[in-house]
């Protein structure tokens, strides 16, 4: 040890919470200020999901989960994963509605234009021709394309797009205000089937009571192709103990609160009748079913639980109808009735809703 080598102190190290504001500072200044159209509002962006309420939560950035997940093989981590699978619909960078919040909220990457590029520079993925990003078009739209240069704009979709690649060209398609997409390199399309378990945990996280960032270290190194397996598994068990706590905990309610356990029972049951439906749904796809079902839950009052997930359920599944006017009306109905900390997620729908429906005028 040198003479002075006592002096030194080591440098503090940084909570969660100060490398989250310090990374959203950062990134919220570095979106290019002619790409902030395709991002909400600087002030959306908080370090803490839901703050106030009691679902608050703080934001873990991407840079703080790299310090607790498990690479890949090629070494990218869940969010850039899931980055991969969007990029493979033809519809990134700058997608038509924006990039949603989850990118930040779920994912802790604020500037996903960054988180793209990086992805680019190390081979993941490239800009494809504008014929590539026609796929990302409405039917609608490619029908326009083709009335426009005169062309027959019958036939199903694969039909359009390969009748506007032989009468079209590229430089005109991009005249016209056609976007230049990414598109997955083969090492890209590599990386996405070696993590399948990302893109899936996205899309049925309201289904697991973990997320995809804890399944990554279940699943370790090397092959992850047991992904689902692992997920069941590890559902049971969390649902095995939950089971045996709460039949304890019911036991003696019903002994000391009689009332209180008639409405957790009541609670219970709906819940129960709630996740088969969406079972049901998932496996069927039968939208006009499961919005009948949620339909009739809010005719007896709504969710007897709480849930913001399960709150916006209805409006969710009315948006992907696109039955507009019915999703104002229940995100109304959620804003007088319920919980103060579920007004402002209802204005938020209101809002988004509403620039949707006009979108489709």
């Amino acid at each position: 040890m040198g003479l002075f080598d006592f002096l030194k102190k080591d440098k503090p190290k940084q909570s969660t919470a100060e490398v989250t504001k310090t990374v959203l500072e950062r990134e919220t200044a570095s979106v290019p200020v002619e790409e902030k159209k395709y991002y909400q509002e600087d002030s959306y962006y908080t370090e803490k999901s839901h703050e106030g309420t009691i679902f608050e939560q703080q934001i873990i950035s991407l840079e703080e989960r790299k310090k607790t997940s498990i690479p890949s093989a090629n070494g990218l981590y869940v969010s850039e994963i899931l980055l991969l699978e969007y990029c493979s619909k033809g519809t990134y960078p700058n997608p038509k509605n924006g990039y949603p919040g989850f990118w930040w909220f779920q994912y802790g990457i604020r500037d996903v234009g960054a988180a793209l590029k990086s992805l680019e520079d190390r081979g993941f993925i490239t800009f494809g021709s504008a014929y590539d990003s026609l796929h990302g078009l409405t039917v609608q739209q490619l029908k326009d394309i083709l009335s426009s240069h005169g062309q027959p704009t019958t036939g199903k979709k694969a039909d359009l797009l390969s009748r506007i690649r032989e009468s079209v060209s590229e430089s005109d398609l991009m005249n016209e205000g056609a976007e230049r997409k990414y598109v997955l390199t083969a090492l890209g399309e590599q990386e996405l089937a070696e993590n399948e378990y990302v893109p899936y945990m996205h899309s049925h996280s309201t289904y697991t009571t973990f997320t995809v960032w804890d399944l990554n270290k279940m699943l370790g190194t090397g092959d992850k192709s047991n992904y689902k397996s692992v997920i069941e598994q590890r559902t049971a068990e969390i649902e095995g103990g939950i089971k045996e706590s709460n039949d304890h905990f019911m036991r003696e309610l019903k002994v000391i609160d009689p009332e209180g356990y008639k409405l957790l029972k009541n609670q219970d049951a709906q819940i129960k009748a709630c996740q088969v439906a969406d079972e049901k749904f998932r496996n069927d796809k039968d939208l006009a079913w499961i919005i009948t079902f949620w339909e009739e839950i809010w005719k007896e009052g709504g969710p007897k639980f709480e849930g913001s997930g399960w709150m916006f359920r209805l409006p969710d599944l009315y948006i992907k109808a696109k039955r507009y006017d019915d999703a104002i009306k229940i995100c109304q109905t959620i804003k007088s009735k319920r919980q103060s900390y579920y007004r402002d997620k209802a204005d938020s729908y209101i809002s988004r809703i509403e620039t949707m429906r006009e979108r489709e005028k």
